[in-house]
């Protein structure tokens, strides 16, 4: 496994989904070459709910150890709650409170 290979895994996963590409990812994740397992993670990563859907499944049936995809999964979530906040309007982002402070220059 190299890191074309794994490049390649990443572009299909992304466009497709296909769970074969998926799990060669995941494999990656694995691998002792440090640069096949940052470019796994970082693919991963870039596709999101479904690399998080893939990853569960990866845990649950003990394909991986969670030292290995916790990481991936941790940014995920933390990207996943980002999107969230950056969403939300920008009255309700700090407090949750329909009121907002405006600071006014005066010249």
């Amino acid at each position: 496994m190299n890191t074309d290979y794994m490049l390649a895994c990443g572009v299909v996963w992304r466009r497709t989904a296909d769970p074969e590409a998926g799990w060669d990812l995941v494999d990656g994740l694995k691998s002792r070459d440090p640069e096949v397992r940052v470019l796994a993670q970082t693919l991963l990563i870039e596709s999101g709910e479904s690399s998080m859907g893939l990853l569960e499944s990866a845990l649950a049936v003990g394909i991986v150890d969670p030292d290995v995809a916790g990481p991936c999964m941790a940014e995920i979530l933390r990207i996943r709650q980002a999107k969230r906040l950056i969403r939300r309007p920008a009255n309700e982002q700090c407090t949750g409170s329909p009121f907002r402070w405006e600071v006014k220059h005066f010249d």
